[in-house]
C-alpha cells in the first residue's frame, strides 16, 4: 500500500491554520499503527509517497483504517481526519475514475490518495498459496540463550534459520528503543 497524498485538510484543529501532519495505518481492531509516515511541516496538503506492506490473511475481510494526525511536540497529537475502508474496496480502486482519493471522516474538508497491491503468497503446506491459509490453532515458544555456527542444512531448516533471525533482529531493535 502507498499512501501518496493528501489535499484540502481542515486545518481548524491546529492552532497556527499549519498543520504537520502524518498518516498512521491500522489493520483491523488493532489500536497499535502498522505504519507511520514521515511528517510534512506546516502544510494542509501533504505529499508522502510513504510505501508499507503487510500480511493479511483474509483479504475479503480486513479493513484498513487511516488516521492523518497533526503531529505537535508537546500536546498530545489531534485526529484530523480518519477512513476505514475494506481492502477488497480499496483493490479495486480504478486510477482512472479517480477512485484513488478518498474522503476523510471525522473532519470538515479533506482526503487521502492512496493505491494498494495484492501480492499472494506461496506457503508451504498451502494448495493454491495464501489463499488456501488456516490459521493457526496453538503457538510455539522458543528461547534460544546462544547459537553458534549455525549452517543451512536443507531448504525447511533455512526457513526455521530465517524466522529466527528476522525474530532476534526485530527483538533486538525493540530493546534497543527501551
Amino acid at each position: 500500500m502507498t499512501l501518496h497524498q493528501a489535499k484540502e485538510l481542515d486545518a481548524s484543529k491546529s492552532l497556527s491554520g499549519d498543520l504537520n501532519p502524518l498518516v498512521k495505518v491500522f489493520l483491523g481492531k488493532s489500536h497499535s499503527y502498522t505504519h507511520k509516515s514521515q511528517i510534512i511541516k506546516h502544510t494542509n496538503n501533504p505529499v508522502w509517497e510513504s510505501a508499507t506492506e503487510f500480511l493479511c490473511a483474509d483479504k475479503e475481510s480486513s479493513v484498513i483504517t487511516i488516521k492523518v494526525v497533526d503531529e505537535r511536540d508537546f500536546l498530545r497529537d489531534p485526529v484530523v481526519g480518519h477512513m476505514s475502508v475494506r481492502l477488497v474496496d480499496l483493490l479495486q480502486s480504478d486510477p482512472a475514475l479517480d477512485r484513488e482519493w478518498w474522503p476523510l471522516n471525522g473532519c470538515k474538508s479533506g482526503k487521502i490518495r492512496l493505491s494498494c497491491e495484492w501480492k499472494p503468497l506461496q506457503m508451504a503446506g498451502a494448495l493454491n498459496g495464501a489463499d488456501q491459509y488456516v490459521p493457526p490453532i496453538g503457538v510455539v515458544r522458543l528461547w534460544l540463550k546462544k547459537a553458534t555456527d549455525v549452517k543451512y542444512v536443507s531448504f525447511e531448516s533455512y526457513e526455521i534459520v530465517y524466522l529466527i533471525d528476522r525474530f532476534l533482529g526485530t527483538w533486538k531493535q525493540l530493546w534497543a528503543a527501551r
